[in-house]
């Protein structure tokens, strides 16, 4: 039982580091049109914007 609590306890603690990370970054997160590219909801020119912003 106690290795059960422990465990929970570190993930509780990863995941808390994990957001605090995450807002003191200063971004927002975002959607992918990763994939297989079938049903995405982007168009092509918001696709090629995103791909030239993470170059």
């Amino acid at each position: 039982m106690q290795t059960l609590i422990a465990t929970a306890l570190l993930i509780g603690i990863l995941m808390a580091g994990m957001a605090l990370g995450l807002m003191f970054r200063g971004r927002s997160l975002s959607g992918s049109c990763g994939g297989t590219g079938e049903g995405c909801e982007c168009s092509e020119a918001k696709r090629k914007r995103c791909i030239e912003e993470k170059a």
